[in-house]
């Protein structure tokens, strides 16, 4: 009976126990191949899918949009929630700790 129980619960729980809850956050970091020494490690990052790209391998469209680099946009779904950009000196002046808060905030 109780094996029972537990494959009824199994069977019609919303998730299985493995999986994690998939998330709409996602952390896009795009910089220059002859920049690419300044790129910060965003694998740590928790709650959220992390994408890295180079500038140059980039539609033209998306190479317009972007003025300086390298840059870290936070996405919920499609909107742009938080944007940081380089400085004069090409480098990102955040810490890893700020941007897993905003996407804690979300």
């Amino acid at each position: 009976m109780r094996f029972l129980i537990v494959l009824a619960f199994l069977l019609f729980s919303p998730t299985s126990l493995g999986e994690e809850k998939t998330s709409d956050v996602t952390v896009l970091h795009v910089n220059t191949k002859w920049n690419k020494h300044q790129n910060i490690d965003l694998n740590g990052l928790i709650g959220c899918k992390v994408k890295y790209g180079f500038l140059e391998d980039q539609s033209k469209e998306l190479q317009t949009k972007i003025r300086t680099v390298p840059v870290i946009v936070v996405f919920k779904g499609n909107r742009a929630i938080k944007q940081w950009t380089a400085d004069l000196t090409f480098r990102l002046d955040v810490d890893v700790n700020e941007i897993q808060q905003v996407i804690d905030r979300l």
